[in-house]
């Protein structure tokens, strides 16, 4: 059962008496073990503001139990005690800490046009994490590139063990770099503007992707003339809508580039053995769009092994498409 302390039930009416209109949050759970309390946290809060509207969403595709303020700020922590502050100013006003940002730092993060992945990890009694989370959102708020998640490392421990992060709090980009304590905004917008693009992750990927930009990963592939690995992951992925998307932005590569998405057969090839059948189907058919002769041998072998009936028809439909493509 969550309660919140009379503390903080004084200053969610007060925000209530002060706000008027209603609040949209979305919620995902995943079968985790924090659910529950996930859950008992919102229902509780939605008892206290009578005018919050709350939807859960069932294909967030997240890994731990997420509340969403909109598409750029997920909290997969309960904001209590010190982190309360930030929660309801951003969820009253999305614009709320952008004051915080410096004039000269808006206008370098205007030149955004990568996506910029954001953990802060933080701890309910942390005296320094709200400050943090707020310069965040701050970001957030600026940059529509920007996505922030607030993760609470003691609800997560396993999270936290995977980031190696032992102190709160922790900022981590991209899963390339962090800062352990205050964060200045300048110096990770300049890392943001300056990151190589083929060094992206795969959640950027996806985010660029789901926002309607596969034309763009596409672009960025053909300018640098290679496959991101990341890229690759995307491909394999377990959840069939990231797969769609990813044939689409391999489509529009084999349009602009079909040499370069021959070099796609090798990378497929070496994890075939390692996924499902489903996903083994889906990796056929992108063979047969790579335009590339040699993955011929490998896709008849497929065809005569013993493998699904699936499986080996999508291998026969890939060497029909490559035969064509030959001819």
């Amino acid at each position: 059962m969550i309660e919140f302390s009379d503390g903080e039930k004084e200053r969610i009416k007060k925000w209530v008496r002060e706000g008027d209109g209603e609040i949209a949050l979305r919620f995902a759970m995943t079968g985790h073990l924090m659910d529950e309390r996930f859950k008992a946290y919102l229902d509780r809060f939605g008892e206290l503001v009578p005018g919050v509207m709350i939807k859960k969403d069932g294909d967030a595709g997240v890994e731990r139990p997420t509340i969403f303020i909109d598409n750029r700020i997920a909290y997969q922590a309960l904001p209590l005690d010190r982190e309360l502050e930030p929660f309801l100013q951003i969820l009253r006003n999305q614009d709320a800490f952008v004051k915080q940002i410096p004039p000269d730092v808006r206008r370098k993060l205007e030149q955004l046009h990568l996506p910029a992945l954001v953990k802060v990890y933080i701890t309910p009694h942390c005296p320094y994490c709200p400050a943090t989370v707020s310069t965040l959102m701050g970001l957030a708020a600026i940059s529509d590139q920007v996505r922030v998640t607030v993760i609470d490392g003691e609800l997560f421990v396993d999270a936290a063990q995977k980031d190696h992060v032992s102190s709160a709090p922790t900022v981590i980009l991209d899963d390339q770099f962090r800062w352990i304590g205050s964060v200045d905004a300048g110096e990770m917008v300049t890392l943001m503007l300056d990151r190589d693009p083929a060094n992206l992750g795969a959640q950027a990927l996806k985010s660029m992707i789901e926002d309607g930009n596969a034309n763009g990963v596409a672009d960025m592939m053909t300018q640098r003339k290679k496959l991101f690995p990341a890229f690759i992951e995307l491909l394999v992925h377990p959840r069939w809508s990231v797969r769609l998307g990813a044939m689409v932005v391999f489509e529009t590569l084999a349009e602009e580039n079909l040499d370069l998405a021959g070099n796609v057969v090798e990378p497929l090839m070496d994890v075939f053995s390692d996924v499902d059948d489903m996903i083994r189907g889906d990796m056929l058919y992108v063979m047969g769009e790579s335009g590339n002769p040699a993955a011929l041998p490998f896709l008849e072998t497929v065809s005569q092994g013993e493998f699904d009936d699936e499986v080996k028809d999508a291998a026969n439909e890939a060497v029909e498409k490559l035969t064509d493509t030959e001819e």
